[in-house]
């Protein structure tokens, strides 16, 4: 049985800022998204709104296009806010490299790290057994295109 669909975001202001509330449901789909890219593109396009937070604590998935939705945000110079994420969240890369602690429990979209992520070894973040599988794709490498050509 497909689970019921809210129709609906929960607006509140507070502050400076509008809380957008999706309620409880613990993973976004892609009618989710649509919704909320809807609502997002109307606060801010047309209600010209320059703060964004979205209320967290119950979400585990979001779909990819979120993040990408909140960058689009971002470069229109709206500042995002996320509000009570969980460790599900807190653990998705996107939400340890472009978000950073304000405390309280809200976090806030920044434009990125400062250091360069490299292209050439294992990325700073990688586990011990990602690690392990670079080195082991590393060993298989030809080491020059000068190898490639040889008969």
């Amino acid at each position: 049985m497909p689970r019921k669909k809210r129709q609906r975001i929960s607006l509140h202001e507070h502050g400076s800022t509008i809380i957008l509330d999706m309620g409880p449901i613990e993973i976004w789909d892609g009618a989710d998204l649509a919704l909320l890219r809807e609502t997002v593109c109307q606060l801010v396009e047309g209600d010209q709104r320059k703060s964004l937070s979205f209320a967290m604590q119950h979400v585990k998935y979001v779909p990819s296009g979120f993040f990408g939705m909140l960058l689009d945000c971002f470069d229109k110079k709206v500042e995002i806010l996320l509000l009570s994420p969980n460790d599900h969240v807190k653990g998705m890369l996107w939400f340890q490299r472009f978000f950073s602690d304000r405390g309280g429990e809200i976090y806030h979209l920044h434009s990125g790290p400062a250091e360069e992520i490299p292209h050439d070894r294992p990325l700073p973040w990688t586990s011990e057994e990602d690690q392990i599988t670079w080195d082991a794709n590393e060993t298989k490498r030809p080491r020059s295109t000068a190898s490639l050509h040889r008969t």
